[in-house]
């Protein structure tokens, strides 16, 4: 599957394009510029970079980013975001108090969709999107799970293929109204990460 994937500033971006890499889709990275992007991918050693200023060809976007930056990313793109499959996989959180943010319109996923841009949202909830997804495929049910919320049926079958295709099992929770619930267990996976050793920015 041909997949764009906007963030390259961190760890968790280059987790997430690593593991989507491996299982097998086309992956292009936008960075904030372009050589932040090309960086990434040489890194990484596969992948095609791109800067903001490249236009949105692929149908799903996944957003690699903290709360604030997916909120100027949104906005930044606008209606080129019309009809594309949107991964929201955000935990929206105060990097300097670590306490939960709580989005007006619900959940971060929301918030794109308030803007009325013709996104088709789908929230994603994985314990190991941080960075480990790689790293750390196992036989563990809990683990190979992933939880996904929307409204847009075709779109959520999309996802499913894409996670599939990685060794992910995608669990359908319900509409996209459930995205704020998955929030707050991101949070709590979060926070107990915190208190059990290390952990890298958080979402």
């Amino acid at each position: 599957m041909n997949l764009t994937i906007i963030g390259a500033s961190d760890e968790y971006a280059r987790g997430l394009a690593s593991w989507a890499i491996a299982a097998g889709h086309k992956v292009t990275i936008v960075g904030f510029n372009l050589g932040q992007a090309k960086e990434l991918v040489k890194s990484i050693g596969a992948g095609s970079a791109a800067g903001p200023g490249h236009p949105l060809r692929d149908k799903v976007i996944l957003l690699a980013m903290p709360y604030n930056c997916v909120l100027d990313a949104r906005d930044f793109y606008g209606k080129q975001l019309n009809g594309k499959i949107v991964i929201d996989v955000t935990t929206p959180i105060d990097t300097d108090s670590f306490e939960p943010i709580h989005p007006g319109a619900g959940s971060v996923a929301q918030e794109i969709v308030k803007a009325g841009l013709g996104a088709r949202v789908v929230k994603v909830f994985h314990p190991k999107f941080a960075g480990m997804l790689v790293a750390e495929q196992n036989s563990d049910q809990e683990t190979l799970a992933v939880l996904i919320a929307g409204d847009d049926a075709e779109a959520k079958a999309t996802v499913t293929e894409l996670f599939q295709a990685g060794g992910l099992r995608s669990i359908d929770v319900g509409p996209l109204q459930r995205a704020g619930n998955l929030e707050t267990i991101g949070y709590r996976h979060a926070a107990k990460r915190l208190s059990s050793g290390p952990v890298g920015r958080t979402r």
